[in-house]
């Protein structure tokens, strides 16, 4: 396959995905009572724990007045939690709070209940070489997003 009809449907089918994983969170969390982004906030602090606002706001990619206002919102819905560091009372971090685990556990199962019945015919080997081929992609788009958005 030529390199350039290659890229082009990467892009085409990277797209695609893109929309209807979007269209497919906007219904999930709608439910909720949160928006998308505050959906993958969510999800982001429960893998990271519990992070300074900078490190919160670079692995979101997002600008730290932004991430501010995303995190009082988050805060508001009573989801997260504004802590002290112990070793140095400058700084602050945020965490999940026990109503913001709730709703990440909420959100994942709604997600599993979602795609399981889609997903179910796949074989094991589908299944490997599905995760096999997003975990690569996964890697290629953060060193892209590494380069375009530092």
């Amino acid at each position: 396959m030529a390199a350039e009809l290659f890229l082009d449907r990467v892009d085409r089918l990277t797209r695609r995905l893109q929309r209807n994983l979007e269209c497919c969170d906007r219904a999930l969390v709608a439910c909720c009572g949160l928006t998308v982004a505050q959906s993958y906030a969510l999800l982001a602090l429960q893998e990271l724990g519990t992070v300074t606002m900078n490190e919160f706001a670079a692995e979101m990619r997002l600008h730290g007045t932004t991430m501010t206002r995303m995190v009082d919102a988050l805060i508001d819905k009573g989801l997260v939690e504004r802590r002290p560091d112990p070793e140095d009372r400058r700084i602050v971090r945020v965490a999940l709070s026990p109503a913001g685990q709730e709703m990440v556990g909420k959100l994942q199962e709604a997600k599993r209940q979602l795609i399981s019945a889609e997903l179910a015919d796949f074989s094991p080997s589908e299944q490997g070489m599905t995760l096999k081929a997003l975990e690569r992609m996964a890697e290629v788009l953060e060193k892209l997003s590494e380069r375009c958005c530092g």
